[in-house]
């Protein structure tokens, strides 16, 4: 019998795949208080159950993308994009892609740290008795932990992206090493081709991490100390194609890079370039990542719900133009990130910020360094109303936490939509 661990939507989707394989499975949480796990063959446990919970200490913890993998018909390819930041909207950009690209004749899926549980996506693939097809994941260290422990069949990714590294998710972790080990994990469980930023391994040799090169590997930049790079604005692809940024719906230098990865990889899987170049200007930007969802009396607001990490933050902040116009919004819940080298770039682009969440104080002392006028709140309504007060013709106002949305919301959806809520009262003066 399998323990499911976590009642959430992973375990549910995890509880689905169990039934539709005719496999025991009991589903718990903390609030049913198990403390025999002897009876029970295997435990998979949600991504967010932390890696010091007790379950960990029994041996049988299998992870949710290596027990579902078992079960995904054989002629289907994986796609999977991993790193601290850039990963939703690259693993967006791939899948969008790919869906024109295929139009008709390949089934694309959207799945894993997408909102849609890698299990569930086997389920609905092994419900329409789909033979083959392309799943594009998107991968948080915490899936990623586990994976290849176990099975004799552990999860294998197609083709794989690492994005970037950054400090993140010490509150989950361990320690550095063991997030960089996770992410790393990917690399080791990819079986044709990992697409990974050179400032990836950069920055491990810097924090001075242990690692390894893959063979199967091939590095992008910012530069032309790779073979494929980009400037920020001309994307080149060796043996592939070359685009410009400003042909797209994409801006900003971050935007280029997830763009170049994501190329690299249609390389890689054989496709047509000269098919996929008019694609790249009819696709749209992700949902909740630097959208723009209003202007009003001049001052533009911008939602930003996705950015969870410092890196998300100082790519937002590089936004917008260079003058010092944004009305900030940031903080959250604390995940062990590092926010001080941000000090430059709040003197340079914030006008004045609002700190919300856990890590307020250290968005408050931010701005105490830099003769930011600011507000500690946990509302974002008054935040809305505050910094909107403060508000001229061609100023941001914006909300980007840098932070994850535990503690304040459900999740980032909750904090957007409660975000668009404080607009929507501004426009209709409440």
């Amino acid at each position: 019998m399998y323990l499911i661990y976590g009642k959430g939507r992973v375990g549910n989707a995890i509880a689905a795949l169990c039934r539709a394989q005719n496999l025991d499975f009991q589903i718990a949480d903390d609030a049913d208080d198990i403390s025999d796990f002897s009876s029970f063959e295997a435990i998979i446990p949600s991504p967010g159950i932390p890696g010091t919970h007790r379950i960990y200490s029994t041996g049988k913890v299998i992870s949710e993308l290596d027990f579902a993998y078992q079960f995904l018909p054989e002629n289907f390819q994986i796609v999977t994009i991993t790193g601290t930041d850039g990963k939703s909207t690259t693993t967006w950009m791939a899948f969008s892609i790919l869906q024109k690209y295929f139009f008709g004749k390949k089934k694309i899926y959207l799945s894993g740290n997408f909102e849609i549980p890698f299990s569930e996506t086997i389920v609905e693939i092994l419900q329409k008795n789909e033979k083959e097809g392309i799943i594009v994941l998107e991968a948080s260290s915490f899936m990623l932990h586990w994976i290849g422990k176990t099975l004799q069949k552990p999860f294998t990714s197609d083709f794989s992206i690492f994005t970037n590294l950054k400090t993140d998710h010490l509150n989950w972790h361990r320690d550095l090493q063991e997030y960089s080990d996770a992410k790393m994990n990917l690399i080791k469980n990819t079986s044709k081709r990992a697409v990974i930023n050179q400032e990836v391994y950069d920055f491990i040799k810097n924090k001075n991490l242990n690692s390894m090169i893959f063979p199967n590997t091939e590095f992008f930049s910012d530069s032309k100390k790779t073979e494929s790079s980009t400037d920020g604005e001309k994307i080149f692809v060796k043996d592939f194609g070359e685009i410009s940024l400003s042909e797209t719906h994409f801006s900003g230098r971050h935007n280029a890079m997830n763009l170049l990865s994501v190329l690299l990889v249609l390389r890689e899987m054989n496709l047509d370039f000269e098919k996929i170049a008019p694609i790249l200007g009819e696709i749209s930007g992700l949902p909740h990542r630097l959208e723009l969802i209003d202007e009003i009396h001049g001052i533009k607001i911008v939602e930003d719900s996705k950015s969870t990490s410092a890196q998300s933050l100082a790519a937002a902040l590089h936004s917008h133009g260079n003058s010092k116009n944004i009305l900030l919004i940031a903080g959250g819940s604390d995940k062990g990130d590092d926010f001080s080298e941000l000090g430059s770039l709040f003197a340079r682009r914030v006008k004045k910020v609002a700190c919300i969440g856990a890590t307020k104080k250290l968005f408050s002392d931010l701005a105490k360094q830099n003769n930011i006028e600011f507000l500690e709140t946990d509302s974002l309504s008054d935040a809305t109303n505050w910094l909107f007060d403060f508000g001229e013709k061609d100023d941001v106002l914006m909300l980007s936490p840098g932070c994850a949305s535990f503690g304040l919301f459900q999740d980032y959806l909750d904090r957007a939509n409660q975000f668009r809520l404080a607009v929507a009262n501004l426009k209709n003066g409440q």
